[in-house]
C-alpha cells in the first residue's frame, strides 16, 4: 500500500518544529496516523530572488544553507524549493545565490517548485538532478488544462484549492502525479490572489515588502480555517481522497505563525487520542530550544 505523503512548510524559518515533528513521528509513531511519512519540507532560504508565492526577505550563509539541507537530507526528508517567481527575466537567471542553493542541494534527492517556463527551461539544462514540480501558483482551474501540464515531465502537479472538495478530482487520471493543498488560509474563491502572488513576487526582486494589504486571513486561528469551503478535513483525508488514489498532501504555513501550524500538524499528522499529549511535548521542547 502506498504511504499517504505529507509536504510541510518552511525547511529554514521553522526548521526547530519541524525537525521535532520529523524525529517524534520516527521516535512515537504510535502516536501519529499510521502509513504516514513526510515527502519533503517545502521553502526556500531567505534572500533567495527567485522565491514565490511569499515573500521571504534576509540573508543566509552557505554555511546555514549547508547545514539545513543536510539535516534533512540525512533523515531521508528532500528540500522543496519554492522558486515560484512569476516575473523572472532572463538577468535573474544568474542569481549567485539561488545558483549556489541548486548547486549545494544537487544531489538527487531534493525537489524545485516552479511558475515560470524560463526558469524551468534553465534548472532543467543546468540541474539535472531535481525533480520538478509545477506549483498551485500556476492557478490552473481546469481539469483539461491540468491534464495537459500532467502530459509534460512534472514529477508532482500541485493542484489549484478550488479542485477541493468537488467532483474535478474524480475526473482526473493518473491520481499519484497530484499533491493537493489540505488548508489554505486564503479566502475561498479569492479575487485577489493572482495580484497577490505577482505582487509578492515584484516584492522578492526588488528587495521590498509587498504593496498590497495583509490579507484578512492571515491572522486567523487555524481552526476557522475549517469553514472554508476548500478545507480538506483529515476524516475525507485518509477516508475517500486516498481511496480515490489521492496520497500527496501538502500542509499550507509559510505565512503562518509557529502556533497555527503547530495546530496544522496536530490535525492532519497526530491521532486524536494523543494529540494533547504531542501538543505539550512539541512546545515545550521549543521553549527549552528559545531558550
Amino acid at each position: 500500500m502506498d504511504k499517504i505523503k505529507f509536504y510541510l512548510p518552511d525547511f529554514y524559518n521553522k526548521f526547530a518544529l519541524n525537525e521535532l515533528i520529523i524525529n517524534m513521528l520516527k521516535e512515537y509513531p504510535e502516536c501519529f496516523y499510521d502509513n504516514i511519512e513526510i515527502g519533503a519540507v517545502y521553502g526556500c532560504f531567505p534572500g533567495s530572488l527567485w522565491n514565490g508565492g511569499r515573500v521571504c526577505p534576509g540573508y543566509t550563509r552557505k554555511e546555514q544553507v549547508l547545514a539545513v539541507l543536510k539535516e534533512y537530507n540525512d533523515r531521508g526528508i528532500p528540500c522543496r524549493f519554492t522558486f515560484t517567481n512569476s516575473l523572472l527575466e532572463e538577468r535573474h537567471l544568474y542569481d549567485t545565490f539561488c545558483n549556489m542553493c541548486l548547486a549545494l542541494a544537487d544531489n538527487g534527492m531534493n525537489e524545485v517548485l516552479v511558475n515560470s517556463p524560463l526558469l524551468e527551461e534553465y534548472i532543467r539544462k543546468n540541474y539535472s538532478g531535481y525533480k520538478i514540480i509545477l506549483s498551485t501558483t500556476r492557478e490552473i482551474k481546469t481539469v483539461e488544462e491540468i491534464e495537459k501540464e500532467a502530459k509534460k515531465d512534472y514529477y508532482i502537479i500541485v493542484l489549484d484549492k478550488s479542485f477541493n472538495n468537488t467532483d474535478l478530482l474524480a475526473e482526473l487520471d493518473n491520481r499519484d502525479k497530484y499533491e493537493i493543498l489540505t488548508d489554505s488560509f486564503c479566502m475561498d474563491s479569492c479575487p485577489h490572489s493572482t495580484k497577490h502572488y505577482r505582487e509578492v513576487s515584484r516584492a522578492q526582486l526588488e528587495f521590498d515588502s509587498a504593496d498590497f494589504p495583509m490579507c484578512p486571513a492571515i491572522n486567523r486561528d487555524f481552526y476557522e480555517f475549517l469553514g472554508n469551503e476548500t478545507f480538506i478535513t483529515a476524516e475525507d483525508l485518509y477516508g475517500k481522497y486516498f481511496q480515490m488514489g489521492y496520497n500527496k498532501f501538502k500542509l499550507d504555513g509559510r505565512a503562518f505563525n509557529v502556533y497555527t501550524v503547530i495546530e496544522s500538524y496536530m490535525y492532519y499528522l497526530v491521532k486524536p487520542l494523543h494529540r494533547d499529549r504531542v501538543r505539550l511535548s512539541v512546545l515545550k521542547a521549543l521553549e527549552r530550544l528559545e531558550g
